[in-house]
């Protein structure tokens, strides 16, 4: 008979354990005791893989399971529901803000522990499935387009992606490098999992804390350790992101980090050995930014091992429509295919799309929104929206107005339905508008007439 889920019941009482485990024995489950953290991390970090999910005391001697729970890595290895007979209601609060499934008093009835153990598989169960679609979505195979420039990405990753090298991931704002990152962690064959650190989303005053840890009383509403995304980040990959905006101090210490492979947590005296591969990510010239003083020359050459480059979408037309159709198939679903209006593909290619392929995502949900029950179709219109939905700003000195901005859009949207069509006639019937009031548009925007 195929043994059931492995559950971790962590508690420092032997009658409990005794009741449980013959409880979950009864229910085909496999329990497996640990009457104290340290026994409970040991087993989370056994060979064989965590168990299915966690059901944790919180009033322990030594480190409570509160502590335990809250130096966990984020997201928690497994579901975990937490038991006491004696935590206040802040205590279960702070559980549940942790991350724990349910809170569950002692003694506990078994309808009500089976419940909460159920909940807390079946919420395990979506998570995995979840975490395993995105993977997959990221794979080398799974990064979409044809362009050269997109060939020559994917056989790179396959490359550099089984060694430990340093890579540097530049491009523009929305060009996928997280993507890309991800894809370089799955094909690394590294078995732990990829930390990503927005160095520009987390304040400076908190950056620090966030990646390195600290220890319990380091700083005022330190109440517990924690360790830091840096450390999370052991047997696995640690991504971060716009890079560029780290502070200056903090550059210093993750120079260190890389170097000796150890982490020190905020507040702690002894380091902690740290293996992860680091990737990198920034839309800023680095090397601009070491001249300028804002970026560490050791750091920059420390990260710049293997430079690798997306160049921006108005750089690889080939990649537009597979995007926008992948795009499609993720918000209206495979059986709704995307369908191009007549001027479709040449307003795609036509518009520049400065957000990248971030803005094209925008685009096809939009549609998507908007479609109803009919099929989601990519006219011109869908592409020119986009220009048309920022309020207009006042021209100033050097900078184009928004009227200009729309008219230049214009004009490469109708010099390629020209190209396209082969005449007037034939790009009126692209653009679905009038030929008359087509050929007075060509003329207002200066555009040679044939």
């Amino acid at each position: 008979m195929k043994p059931g889920p492995r559950i971790l019941v962590v508690d420092d009482d032997p009658g409990v354990l005794k009741a449980l485990r013959g409880l979950l024995s009864d229910e085909g489950f496999t329990a497996i005791e640990a009457r104290s953290t340290a026994e409970a991390t040991r087993v989370l970090d056994a060979p064989e893989g965590p168990p299915a999910m966690m059901l944790l005391d919180l009033r322990m001697p030594g480190e409570t399971g509160l502590e335990f729970l809250a130096r966990l890595p984020r997201p928690l290895p497994v579901p975990v529901v937490v038991l006491s007979g004696e935590a206040s209601p802040s205590e279960a609060a702070q559980a549940l803000k942790l991350g724990a499934t349910d809170f569950v008093e002692k003694p506990p009835s078994p309808e009500r522990l089976l419940t909460a153990l159920r909940n807390a598989l079946a919420l395990g169960a979506l998570q995995e499935e979840r975490e395993r679609l995105l993977d997959a979505l990221s794979r080398p195979g799974h990064l979409v387009g044809d362009s050269p420039a997109m060939e020559a990405l994917r056989r790179l990753i396959t490359r550099v992606a089984p060694s430990d090298t340093a890579v540097l991931i530049t491009g523009e704002t929305g060009t996928g490098k997280e993507r890309v990152a991800r894809a370089l962690h799955l094909a690394s064959g590294r078995k732990g999992r990829l930390v990503a650190v927005n160095c520009a989303a987390i304040p400076s005053t908190l950056l620090e804390s966030e990646l390195f840890g600290h220890e319990k009383g380091a700083f005022s509403g330190a109440h517990s350790r924690r360790a830091g995304r840096i450390e999370q980040a052991h047997g696995g990959t640690l991504f971060l992101d716009e890079i560029g905006d780290m502070p200056l101090e903090l550059q210093a210490k993750l120079l260190r980090v890389l170097e000796t492979r150890e982490v020190e947590r905020l507040g702690g005296s002894a380091p902690v050995p740290v293996d992860a591969r680091v990737l990198a990510a920034t839309h800023q010239e680095l090397a601009r930014a070491v001249k300028d003083g804002r970026f560490r020359q050791d750091l920059f050459f420390r990260l710049n091992v293997m430079p690798l480059h997306i160049p921006p979408l108005r750089e690889r037309p080939e990649d537009l429509l597979p995007l926008a159709r992948a795009f499609a198939a993720e918000f209206a679903g495979r059986e709704v295919p995307l369908t191009l209006a007549p001027g479709g593909e040449v307003a795609l290619r036509a518009y520049p799309w400065p957000g990248n392929v971030r803005e094209l995502r925008n685009v096809i949900e939009r549609l998507n929104l908007l479609r109803g029950d009919g099929p989601l179709v990519l006219g011109p219109e869908a592409v020119s929206g986009t220009l048309a939905a920022p309020t207009p700003k006042r021209a100033s000195v050097g900078e184009k107005s928004y009227r200009e901005h729309v008219e230049d859009f214009e004009r490469e949207l109708i010099r390629a339905a020209l190209q396209e069509g082969e005449s007037i006639a034939g790009a009126a019937r692209l653009l679905q508008v009038d030929r008359g009031n087509l050929y007075r548009r060509i003329k207002a925007l200066g555009l040679p007439v044939s």
